[in-house]
Parts: C-alpha cells; structure tokens; sequence
C-alpha cells in the first residue's frame, strides 16, 4: 500500500489525465480521418492495377510515418501539461518522459515529481487506446491498398472462391 503523502492531490492527476486522454483520442480520431481522406485520394486506380506493387508500399509507409507523427503530436500534449504543471523540469525531459509513457516502456531515468506520478499510468492507458486505434487504421488501409482475397486468388485462379 501507498504512503498516504503520495496519494494527496491524485484528484488533479485523474483530472488532468482524464482531460488530456480525451483530448488525445479526440486529436487521433481527427488526424486518422485526415489520413484516411488523403490516403483515398491517392489510392485511386493502384487497388485493380497488380503492377503497382511499390507503390502500395509506399503509401502504406506514407501512412506508418503520419500515424507515427501524430503519436508525436499526443505525447507532445502531455508533455506540455507536464512542465505547465511543474510535474517535469523542462520540455526536453517531458517528452522523453512522455514518449516513454505513451508506449507503454515505463520510465527509466526521467520522473516525474512525487505529486503527479499517476499521470504517467494514465498516459499509458491513453496510448494504449491509440496505439489501439492506429494499428485497426493500418489493417484497415492494408486491407483497402492490398486486399489480400484478391492476391490469393490471382496465385489460385482455380480456387471457387
């Protein structure tokens, strides 16, 4: 059990981690429908052209690389609440701190102080849920791009499928 000294003020840590987790989801819902808008755009012709190989390619790492820039964008919120809050001494150590939550590898050297350490189980959760999120968008745009069904049955035409 938990001194009670480091259980004072988790009311803030829950309000202040239940905001930013909000915000967070909410930022992630709105840039994967960016993506998603840009992607369709792009995609056009490539699903019924079996020669565009490379390109599905590509576009799917276009995909990987803006889903691993707004993850950026989330762990830079928390981040910013972090030293706004005084829980970190300066950006730099808040975003490694904040990455480190967010991917759920826990800390190793940068803490937080005593007074705001239950952020850093929330910020899990938060990216728990968007990494979630982000990892049925890419099955979902590997599904679009590259519908396997149809790879399958160009290797076995013979297949009744």
């Amino acid at each position: 059990m938990l001194p009670a000294a480091t259980t004072v003020g988790w009311s803030d840590d829950w309000m202040w981690g239940l905001a930013l987790i909000a915000l967070s989801v909410v930022t992630h819902a709105a840039g994967l429908a960016l993506i998603g808008v840009g992607l369709a755009r792009v995609v056009g012709s490539m699903i019924e052209t079996p020669s565009h190989a490379h390109r599905r390619l590509v576009l799917f790492s276009v995909a990987s690389v803006l889903l691993a820039m707004l993850h950026g964008v989330e762990a830079s919120y928390w981040a910013a609440a972090y030293v706004w809050l005084g829980a970190a001494t300066d950006f730099r150590r808040a975003i490694y701190f904040s990455l480190q939550m967010v991917t759920t590898l826990g800390a190793d050297v940068v803490l937080l102080e005593d007074r705001w350490k239950l952020m850093g189980p929330l910020e899990a959760i938060s990216g728990m849920l968007l990494f979630g999120l982000s990892t049925a968008f890419l099955l979902a745009v590997m599904q679009r791009v590259w519908p396997f069904p149809q790879v399958m049955q160009a290797r076995h035409p013979a297949d009744p499928r």
